[in-house]
This record gives C-alpha cells, sequence and structure tokens, in this order.
C-alpha cells in the first residue's frame, strides 16, 4: 500500500472523515477499500488498523488469496513471536515442501485432499516420518491461523492424520567411550566445551553461549542463560529453548579445575591480543574473543569420535550419556536429573530414558520382592 497523506486526501463531510485506499490481491489485481469515522481521533485509529491489517494481508480477498500469500503473511507475523531458529525451522519446511505442492491453491478451494498431497509426497521422497509431522503441523498452525483471520472457513489439516513417527533410537555412549574422547580431545580448543558439555548435559548452543558472568567457579556453578545459534548465517545470542531451559547446573570438581586452567588461558591470549581482541564475555571462543561455531565443535567432536573409534556417537550423545549416568546410579533423584537437563516436566525426562534404563526397571523388581515376595510364598 502507498502512503497517505492523511491532509491531502481525507475529506471531512457530514458523516465525519472519509477517504478511500488501494489495496492489491495477491495476483496483482487493485481495488479500493474505503475508511471512514465521525472523528479525526477515530478516523486515525481506523486507518491506523486498515493499514496495519492489509500489511499483514487481511483485506485480500479470500477468494484469490493463496496459501503461499497466507504463509508470507503468517511467516512475517510470526517472526517476532517465535525463537528465531524456529522461525527459519517453519520457513523452510513450507518452502520446500508445502509451497511447491499447494502454494498456487487459492484458500477458498483448499481442501483436506491439498493437505494430504503435502504428505504423501513428502512420505514418496522417503522422507522421514518425524520430518512429515513437523510440516503438517506447521502447516496445521498456518491453516488454523487463517480461520482466525476469517480467510478460511475451517481447518482442512484437521481432517488429516499424520504418520505417527517411531521412539528414536538413542545412542548412549558409556563412561570408558566419553572419557576416550575427552582424552583425545586435551590440548585442543574444544577440550573445555566437550568437558562442560560431557559434565552437565547442556546443549551445544548453550555450552558456547555461555559467559563468565554466569559462571561462579567458587561455588562450582554455571547459569544457562543464553543459547548460541547460527541464524540467516550470522552467529547470535538467542534465549534458552523454554523457560525451562533457562536454569542453573551444578558442577563436578573435575570440572570446575578445567574450567579454571581455561580461564587463566584465556586471560594469557586476551592480554597478547591486545586491540584484536573481542570482548564478547564468552567463556570459550575462537581465539580473539568471538565466539566458536557450533557447526564446528559437531564436526570436530565427529572426527574425535572416529579417531577413538565410536563413529555412531554424535555431539548431543553426551546429553543423553549425562541423563542416563545420573538416573542408573539411583542416587540421584529423576527431578533434580530433568532440572539439570532443562526438561519441560519429569515425566517428559523418564519418558525418553526409561526404556534404555534396564537396570531401573531391574530395581523395581528387586524392591517388589523385598517388599511381597516372603507375603505371597508363604499364602
Amino acid at each position: 500500500m502507498s502512503e497517505l497523506r492523511a491532509k491531502d486526501y481525507v475529506r471531512p463531510g457530514r458523516r465525519g472523515y472519509t477517504t478511500r485506499l488501494w489495496v492489491t490481491d495477491p495476483d496483482g489485481g487493485r481495488r479500493q477499500v474505503r475508511v471512514t469515522a465521525p472523528t479525526w481521533r477515530e478516523f486515525r485509529t481506523e486507518l491506523n488498523r486498515v493499514r496495519r491489517d492489509n500489511d499483514l494481508g487481511l483485506l485480500a480477498d479470500p477468494q484469490r488469496l493463496t496459501v503461499s500469500g497466507l504463509s508470507g503473511r503468517w511467516l512475517t507475523t510470526m517472526g517476532s513471536r517465535i525463537r528465531p531458529r524456529t522461525h527459519e525451522r517453519y520457513a523452510q519446511l513450507l518452502r520446500d515442501h508445502v509451497i511447491p505442492r499447494i502454494g498456487g491453491v487459492r484458500l477458498a478451494k483448499l481442501r483436506p485432499a491439498h493437505v494430504q498431497v503435502v504428505i504423501d509426497g513428502m512420505a514418496g521422497e522417503g522422507m522421514a516420518a518425524r520430518s512429515i509431522v513437523q510440516a503438517y503441523r506447521v502447516l496445521s498452525e498456518l491453516l488454523k491461523q487463517g480461520v482466525k483471520w476469517q480467510v478460511l472457513a475451517v481447518n482442512p489439516a484437521a481432517a488429516v492424520s499424520p504418520p505417527r513417527p517411531g521412539r528414536p533410537v538413542l545412542t548412549i555412549p558409556d563412561a570408558a567411550t566419553v572419557g576416550r574422547v575427552l582424552v583425545a580431545a586435551e590440548g585442543g580448543v574444544f577440550h573445555a566445551p566437550l568437558v562442560l558439555a560431557a559434565s552437565t548435559g547442556m546443549r551445544r548452543g548453550e555450552v558456547l553461549g555461555l559467559a563468565w558472568r554466569d559462571v561462579d567457579l567458587e561455588g562450582g556453578l554455571v547459569r544457562v542463560n543464553a543459547t548460541l545459534q547460527r541464524i540467516a548465517g550470522e552467529l547470535a545470542l538467542v534465549d534458552p529453548k523454554t523457560d525451562r531451559s533457562r536454569r542453573t547446573v551444578m558442577l563436578p570438581p573435575f570440572a570446575v579445575a578445567i574450567l579454571k586452567e581455561h580461564r587463566a588461558e584465556q586471560a594469557e591470549r586476551r592480554l597478547l591480543a591486545g586491540p584484536g581482541w573481542t570482548d564478547r564475555g564468552l567463556v570459550f571462543d575462537r581465539g580473539d574473543g568471538r565466539p566458536l561455531d557450533p557447526g564446528h565443535f559437531s564436526h570436530v567432536f565427529h572426527s574425535l569420535a572416529i579417531a577413538t573409534g565410536c563413529p555412531e556417537v554424535r555431539l548431543h550423545d553426551l546429553r543423553h550419556a549425562f541423563a542416563t549416568t545420573l538416573l542408573a546410579s539411583g542416587r540421584v533423584h529423576p527431578k533434580v536429573v530433568s532440572e539439570a537437563l532443562g526438561h519441560a516436566s519429569v515425566g517428559f525426562t523418564m519418558d525418553v530414558y526409561a526404556s534404555v534404563l534396564p537396570s531401573m526397571q531391574q530395581a523395581a523388581a528387586e524392591a517388589m520382592q523385598e517388599a511381597l515376595g516372603g507375603v505371597v510364598t508363604n499364602l
């Protein structure tokens, strides 16, 4: 919509103030929208509302608006409401899987069969069930918003059932495997970050986004207040994944010792760098104060895993190893483990890891035997 100068185009009359604005529909057609209000203040309010609705695409003719047009407006709206990385993922799923298949379909003609086309097309390309479900959920949210904006009567995705993804198979390295990787990393830039990841269960971005102001080496703890991510090609510090992800994690003594050594070594490098040092306050840096790249972190870990004879282990699997080590010990309450991981609930934690902890099942059986075994056998 072109800029409107009220003093030139607004006409006062017996019914108040009025003007007309040009609206461009998705197919390129243009039409006029009339704005009228009895007082100047109400007119300005109504004019701003019309302009805002037009920017969101709410004034477009629903008979002409397409799935592609709705998705563009929805993504613009969601830009300030969700995490940047999540926004990128939504845009990718729509761009790669939805728009090529049904982007040109007008909302007035959109049916559940079109949503099924997206699901079947992704399945035919061999996409994982989890990716198909993600695309379905994003498309469903898009169409749900279309209903709220009153450009759709119903959400066609509600009548379609996506595939059910199977439970992912976790790769959980044992303590010996983790130890070999840490030893292989000694002397390198990523040794200290790996020690922190292995000893706290922190996510990759949380480790690399950690700032010294959130580290208390005397108290033996770190506070997770940010995560480092690559967004639109640039590294940026963003809020943690969820409110639960913002947490305090205790450090074991060996991790405290490694971080103290790292802090001293970093101070020496900072002194030598002088004006060349970029002060971001980060615990881990690439040598000049700037952040380490998360993708490079994963790549280095993969090389170390191959060198130590465990190529199937990923960097994220250190998080699984941390969780299962604590749970299997029987000395740490599952709620404490859940809070350390930053999970939404202890139920989620147990749902993820209980199936890979046969020792916990065995402990439950032994507890019941001790409690009731003698009574039952004497009946």
